[in-house]
């Protein structure tokens, strides 16, 4: 019996975790450089600041890059649902980088109405650009359709 783990089915959501770490949370950081605070664990303070929407622009962008790809946009919203942990998991790195390992702001994190905030804010954008990709990807499909159709019924014209 053989087994084989298929990594590259996989690329797209790996691409979207290192865009996320490195862009997403790249820009953030130097945005707020050290000045940040706890708006890196909260990001819905961040997502509802007009000072920095492009933030939420580059998140949107990678999540819907990440459905388009997908080969079943299916994968890509489950995958754009799984982000949200990661995000949150990340987010925590983040703290840790610039302040200091402190394991009490995990529990803080739960405790506090910020944190759910912040996951449903995080995932509301996840799921909204998700499904946004889905229908584009399925009127892509459509068009493509009627566009070869078309192209055939053009041929026949002028035999």
């Amino acid at each position: 019996m053989k087994f084989k783990i298929d990594i590259s089915r996989q690329g797209n959501f790996i691409l979207a975790l290192l865009l996320i770490h490195f862009v997403f949370f790249g820009y953030l950081s130097n945005m707020f450089q050290k000045q940040i605070g706890e708006k890196i664990l909260y990001l819905y303070q961040i997502f509802i600041d007009p000072e920095y929407y492009l933030s939420i622009i580059i998140l949107f962008a990678i999540v819907f890059v990440m459905v388009l790809r997908e080969k079943f946009f299916e994968y890509g919203i489950r995958n754009s649902i799984w982000l949200t942990p990661i995000i949150i998991i990340q987010s925590f790195i983040w703290f840790w980088m610039m302040y200091g390992f402190d394991v009490n702001i995990i529990g803080d994190f739960f405790t506090r109405y910020e944190g759910y905030v912040t996951i449903f804010s995080i995932l509301g954008v996840n799921l909204f650009a998700a499904i946004l990709a889905a229908i584009f990807k399925q009127y892509r499909k459509k068009w493509k359709k009627l566009d070869q159709l078309n192209g055939e019924e053009m041929i026949y014209e002028h035999d």
